[in-house]
């Protein structure tokens, strides 16, 4: 019962606020379409007149990747891991989360977020390195 009220830890305090929202929001989502929103998102990204550097698109990519994988293996997660799960999906789709997706940088936070929400669900070989892309 105590899990329900866990979340991911982590995260800064606007991180976690815009997450919550989007579990919230996302939770009679499917999957397979908060996946095809990120991708199309990903798209969006790549094709704007002045993409973000190769490095952030990189990084949105391999988000992108991880989220698939996350997706082919959704009946493995409980409800409640389901539920921050489909949470990050919909951050990663929406370019106004706690640092613009436009902005150098603008990436970053997502990886963080699903990088929480991966420890989170106990996939922590899954999460992406953030080295030495600081913003």
């Amino acid at each position: 019962m105590s899990q329900s009220f866990h979340r991911p830890e982590g995260l800064e305090r606007r991180q976690l606020e815009r997450l919550e929202e989007y579990v919230q929001r996302g939770q009679l989502m499917a999957p397979d379409h908060l996946l095809q929103s990120a991708y199309a998102h990903l798209e969006d990204i790549q094709g704007l007149p002045t993409p973000p550097g190769d490095a952030e698109l990189e990084l949105a990519a391999a988000i992108c990747h991880v989220l698939d994988r996350i997706v082919s293996e959704w009946d493995a997660f409980s409800p409640v891991e389901q539920s921050w799960l489909r949470g990050v999906m919909w951050y990663f789709a929406k370019s106004n989360d706690a640092c613009h997706d436009h902005r150098q940088g603008g990436f970053r936070d997502d990886a963080e977020v699903l990088n929480a929400c991966l420890r989170y669900v106990r996939r922590d070989e899954w999460m992406l390195s953030l080295g030495e892309n600081a913003s």
